[in-house]
C-alpha cells in the first residue's frame, strides 16, 4: 500500500509541489522548537542584562547610602547622649550637683522620682501627660520621663550663673516649675525650686 502511495505521488504531476509541502513541514517540525529555544535563551539574557544594569547601578548609589547610614548613626548618637534614660539617670544627678557646686550655690534638697512610661506616638507633644487615643501613629518605642525636684540656695549671681549653665546643658531637659524667693534672716539671698523633666525613648 505504501509503494502504490509512493509510485502514485511519483506520477503526479503536482510531486514537486507536493515534495516542497512535505519537506516545507519537516523543516519547520524541526525548526519551531529550535526557535522557541533560541528566543527563550534571548529573554533570559535580557532579564539577566537588566538585572545586571540594575546591579551597577545600585553598586554607584551604594557610597552614598553608606555615608547616609553613617550620618543618621551619628545623629542618633547625638540624640541619644542628650536622653537621660533609666540607666544613665545616676550619671545625670552627679553632673547636676557638679553644675551646682560650678554656680557657687548649695543644694538644699534632690529627689528623684521613679520614671514613667506611656507609649510613643509619632508627632506627639512629650509635655502630655496623657498618651493620646488611638493606635494609627503609635511607635514600637515608650517615652520615658524622669522627675527631678530640687531646692537650692544662693545668691542671686549664683542663681542666675546655674540657670545660664542649665541652658547651655546639651540634655533635652524641661523645667516644669521654677520659683525663687528671697531668704530673709539665712546667709543666703535665695532659694530656688525647681522641677526638671527628662527624656527618653526607650523599647
Amino acid at each position: 500500500m505504501n509503494d502504490s502511495l509512493l509510485h502514485s505521488l511519483c506520477e503526479s504531476r503536482h510531486r514537486k509541489l507536493i515534495v516542497a509541502i512535505v519537506t516545507t513541514l519537516l523543516a519547520l517540525l524541526v525548526l519551531l522548537p529550535v526557535t522557541d529555544d533560541y528566543f527563550d535563551k534571548r529573554e533570559s539574557r535580557r532579564t539577566l542584562t537588566e538585572d545586571l544594569d540594575r546591579a551597577r547601578d545600585t553598586e554607584k548609589l551604594l557610597p552614598a547610602f553608606e555615608r547616609r547610614v553613617v550620618a543618621m548613626e551619628e545623629n542618633v548618637a547625638v540624640l541619644k547622649a542628650q536622653t537621660v534614660s533609666e540607666e544613665s539617670i545616676s550619671q545625670y544627678r552627679t553632673k547636676l550637683l557638679e553644675l551646682i557646686q560650678s554656680a557657687g550655690c548649695q543644694m538644699r534638697r534632690l529627689d528623684v522620682e521613679a520614671p514613667t512610661r506611656q507609649p510613643w506616638i509619632k508627632g506627639e507633644d512629650p509635655m502630655q501627660t496623657i498618651a493620646a487615643a488611638g493606635t494609627k501613629r503609635k511607635t514600637s518605642f515608650q517615652l520615658e520621663r524622669h522627675n527631678i525636684n530640687m531646692s537650692i540656695d544662693g545668691d542671686m549671681t549664683s542663681i542666675h550663673s546655674l540657670l545660664d549653665l542649665l541652658d547651655k546643658d546639651k540634655t533635652i531637659a524641661y523645667p516644669r516649675r521654677l520659683h525663687l524667693h528671697s531668704n530673709r534672716g539665712r546667709s543666703t539671698d535665695a532659694t530656688l525650686d525647681m522641677e526638671l523633666w527628662l527624656f527618653a525613648l526607650v523599647r
